[in-house]
């Protein structure tokens, strides 16, 4: 009996691990360039968000104001570069939440130092 449940308990470990799909976009401007990647289970979805400045004065930047569109939107205002010039975003929605598709449209709006640029991700 219980080498029947370890078998059952197995399977079914192994084909949760069969569901997790991941997929991920990156799309640049004049000025930026983002990664977006997405790891998706039947139950959560994360995504891991990295915006890189281009240029080479990071400090002349100041604080950034930016939005990421797809199922769903979030972003932050006032976010400082780090000093390579990234910034980096980590969320993990619930199941309730709508996921993202590998034919989302993703669209990236920054704006920094009374400028703004606005632009698509691409997947890869």
């Amino acid at each position: 009996m219980f080498r029947k449940f370890v078998i059952l308990i197995g399977t079914i470990l192994l084909l949760t691990a069969c569901n997790t799909k991941d997929f991920s976009f990156s799309g640049e401007s004049d000025h930026w360039h983002a990664d977006l990647n997405v790891n998706q289970s039947s139950d959560f979805e994360k995504q891991d968000f990295v915006l890189k400045y281009k240029g080479d004065n990071v400090d002349s930047v100041g604080d950034v104001a930016y939005t990421v569109k797809g199922r769903g939107e979030y972003g932050r205002k006032g976010e400082p570069l780090e000093e390579n010039g990234v910034i980096r975003h980590s969320s993990e929605s619930n199941p309730t939440n709508p996921k993202m598709s590998e034919d989302t449209e993703v669209k990236v709006t920054v704006k920094w130092d009374d400028q703004e640029e606005t632009f698509t991700l691409e997947k890869n």
